[in-house]
């Protein structure tokens, strides 16, 4: 075993078949994770799993995934650790490859080039998505999100830990405002891979990001309240367009 001890959290709530498929990728690692921990969300029995060492943990009512994660985030026991949303999925080269990048660096962060798969009438498309930027600055996530998602963070525990981790006063968009606070910590040692190994999925099924649903349009408006002030009139000016254009909701 290297130096670096890796924990997996995947938050999840009444997705039992999508947590199986997330939980399928976790085990097809070339880089098998030290731990595993699942952190239910939801207040359903605890469904059939596969793999050996999952710990699982439950909340006892709903409080969001970003709560969840902050719990996995605490619990775990890894120097390092890799989320992933129970209805994303990661190639298998994903884990060992972001360690790689860590320990050959040394770094604190690594964000990896994503793939966005959308799930029609079933049928699958693959298009690329997004490759994390070269550099990361807070501005860069005022107005969009350049390329960090839950699935695709890598990062020390202790340094998710001094940022505070994700804002549970945020029921969506967690991500973007997660991106401001890392990126604005004094001498963060960030690199990126820029070969998609996380696939975002889109499905029929609700998503935190699913346009003109209560959490989106409730964190929109969160998170334009939260950061207005910083942002600018102009900036402000954007994010409502991208918001009416993209969500249909104008904050």
């Amino acid at each position: 075993m290297s130096d670096c001890t890796l924990s997996v959290i995947i938050p999840t709530r009444h997705r039992p078949d999508l947590l199986r498929q997330a939980l399928t990728c976790v085990e097809a690692q070339t880089r098998c994770p030290d731990e595993v921990l699942v952190i239910d969300d939801g207040d359903a029995p605890q469904p059939v799993i596969p793999g050996a060492g999952v710990r699982w943990v439950r909340h006892e009512a709903p409080h969001g995934a970003a709560r969840a994660r902050n719990l996995g985030a605490l619990l775990a026991q890894g120097r390092f650790l890799a989320f992933l949303d129970d209805d994303d999925t990661w190639d298998p080269a994903y884990l060992a490859e972001a360690e790689h990048l860590v320990l050959t660096e040394r770094l604190e962060l690594v964000l990896t080039a994503f793939l966005k798969v959308r799930h029609q009438e079933g049928a699958q498309e693959v298009v690329p998505e997004k490759v994390p930027p070269a550099y990361l600055h807070p501005d860069d996530f005022l107005v969009r999100n350049p390329g960090l998602r839950g699935s695709n963070l890598f990062i020390s525990r202790a340094t998710f830990l001094q940022s505070g981790g994700f804002d549970p006063a945020l029921p969506s968009f967690h991500d973007m405002d997660l991106g401001i606070r890392l990126a604005a910590l004094p001498g963060l040692r960030y690199g990126r891979n820029t070969r998609p190994r996380v696939h975002f999925h889109v499905h029929p099924e609700l998503r935190l990001s699913t346009a003109g649903s209560p959490t989106n349009v409730a964190g929109i408006r969160a998170f334009l309240a939260k950061h207005a002030g910083i942002m600018g009139p102009e900036r402000v000016s954007a994010f409502r367009e991208r918001a009416r254009r993209l969500f249909g909701v104008d904050p």
